[in-house]
């Protein structure tokens, strides 16, 4: 099953907003554990998934910064780097992986948020 990002966007919405601590928080804790816990599993499954779309995105970027550097000018390696730098496509490549990049990490942190928020309501639970 492949996920995308808006429907990833919508799942974390809706978790974040059972993290806090309610009176019907409270009463619902054994549920609200469970679903932390299948938050997790979705979000561990969509980071494969971004990180396998990263490394094609990383490949693109190489190819692209190789057919760059082979048509730029310059005396020596450095100015042909600051030729690179400026060619349109390699922006463009460098932009994407940036951009997936981060999105990576995003979704690490939203795994470790509600690693803890199901350790939390877990907690909670045994008090009942």
């Amino acid at each position: 099953m492949r996920f995308n990002s808006e429907d990833i966007a919508e799942l974390v919405d809706s978790g974040v907003d059972h993290i806090t601590i309610t009176p019907e928080g409270l009463v619902q804790s054994r549920e609200r554990a469970g679903e932390f816990l299948v938050i997790q599993a979705t979000l561990t499954h969509y980071l494969q998934q971004v990180s396998l779309d990263l490394s094609r995105i990383s490949a693109i970027k190489d190819a692209v910064f190789a057919d760059a550097i082979g048509r730029a000018t310059g005396k020596n390696i450095t100015e042909k780097k600051v030729a690179v730098a400026k060619d349109e496509h390699y922006v463009i490549a460098l932009k994407d992986f940036e951009e997936m990049d981060a999105h990576r990490d995003w979704v690490k942190g939203m795994m470790k948020i509600f690693e803890n928020a199901h350790i939390q309501y877990r907690g909670l639970s045994r008090l009942e």
